[in-house]
């Protein structure tokens, strides 16, 4: 019994000298601020300045590639319809044979199908902002075709005007070159029917104009 008197005085003490310590003991910070020459000076760097996004719509009211794909996530009313989009083109695909030439009918090459790069800055090479056009041809002999006819001075015969004047065919595009400005009409979707796909969005082709024409080669011989 007197040894648990002893505790429980000793306990009693012990807490009143833990609270009297916590009462008189203050805690004190002091702060020292230096000025003029002796102060500290934090070198941070200069907040870059980004450039501003280009415009939705081109003077011409046609859509830039920015623009469509911007407009499309706030109105889905656009996918799946006709856009007209303006833009440089800035890589163009070329199926070529063993010997490094454009594939013929006769090489039976495993190609994709063709298609084109459009963007919004003549030399882009990011290819998040770069917008595919593909549906003008199903190989590039096609376009080789063309091409040759074009050169040659050929014009459609009657029945093929016929048949793209009532929208069975389209005539393949023969100035689709790195550099040229154009627009182009087409469906805006993911997915092409030939099945190019990007989730970003794709232009499967109707028609085109181009505004300007793809500077020359080069090594192209003068005239």
């Amino acid at each position: 019994m007197k040894h648990g008197w002893m505790a429980l005085v000793g306990l009693c003490l012990g807490s009143m000298a833990a609270v009297t310590i916590g009462c008189d003991g203050d805690s004190k910070l002091t702060v020292v601020t230096e000025e003029g020459a002796a102060a500290p000076h934090v070198n941070l760097p200069t907040v870059p300045t980004l450039p501003p996004p280009p415009p939705i719509n081109h003077t011409d009211g046609s859509f830039t590639v920015y623009g469509v794909r911007h407009q499309a996530t706030r109105d889905t009313n656009l996918w799946s319809k006709q856009q007209r989009v303006h833009g440089f083109i800035v890589s163009v695909y070329t199926a070529r044979n063993p010997r490094g030439l454009p594939c013929t009918e006769a090489d039976r090459c495993v190609e994709e199908r063709p298609h084109i790069y459009i963007s919004d800055n003549r030399t882009e090479r990011d290819p998040a902002k770069m917008m595919m056009v593909t549906g003008y041809a199903t190989f590039q002999h096609e376009i080789e075709a063309a091409r040759s006819a074009a050169r040659s001075g050929r014009q459609p015969t009657a029945a093929q005007l016929a048949q793209i004047a009532a929208g069975l065919v389209k005539p393949v595009p023969t100035d689709f070159d790195e550099g040229a400005e154009v627009v182009v009409t087409g469906n805006f979707t993911r997915r092409a029917a030939n099945g190019q796909a990007d989730s970003n969005g794709l232009l499967e082709y109707t028609s085109h104009t181009t505004t300007t024409p793809a500077p020359p080669p080069a090594n192209a011989p003068r005239r």
